[in-house]
């Protein structure tokens, strides 16, 4: 029994010291995407940030906010998330601090800051074939709808 649970946690350790392992210097495709469409983002430039999403990458917003709920696609996700965040908050910076990748999944360690906000918040991306399949953030919902006068 005891080699057998060693077996397991060894196991278990060589998958999570591999999960998202790339040789020295290299990004993964996913990586790029993640990276670009927050560069992408943060520039205004739509276009490009919609080229990495997937056409059915589907967005779950959290409780607390207008617009929660699920989207599915870039054009919907920019009408019914997008549009109304910027209107909420004008002046909201998103800035990535560190990126974490994990199999299909990178996680986004980022700060929102605009008029009256200052937070982190942590974004979950999954991804299929280099492109969002699914986004889903975990952000202080309190604190931006205080910000955006709500």
């Amino acid at each position: 029994m005891r080699v057998f649970l060693l077996a397991v946690v060894t196991l278990f350790a060589s998958q999570v010291a591999v999960a998202g392992h790339h040789e020295a210097g290299e990004m993964s495709a996913n990586l790029k995407t993640a990276k670009a469409s927050y560069a992408a983002f943060a520039s205004g430039d739509m276009e490009a940030w919609a080229a990495g999403q997937a056409d059915n990458a589907t967005w779950v917003m959290p409780e607390g906010l207008p617009w929660t709920g699920t989207y599915t696609g870039p054009a919907e996700v920019i009408e019914k998330v997008l549009e109304p965040l910027g209107k909420a908050l004008p002046d909201l910076k998103v800035t990535p601090i560190a990126f974490y990748e994990s199999g299909d999944k990178i996680f986004v360690t980022t700060t929102y800051t605009a008029t009256n906000l200052n937070t982190k918040a942590l974004h979950m991306i999954t991804f299929k074939d280099g492109k969002f399949v699914g986004f889903e953030p975990f952000e202080p919902t309190h604190l931006m709808m205080k910000a955006a006068g709500k």
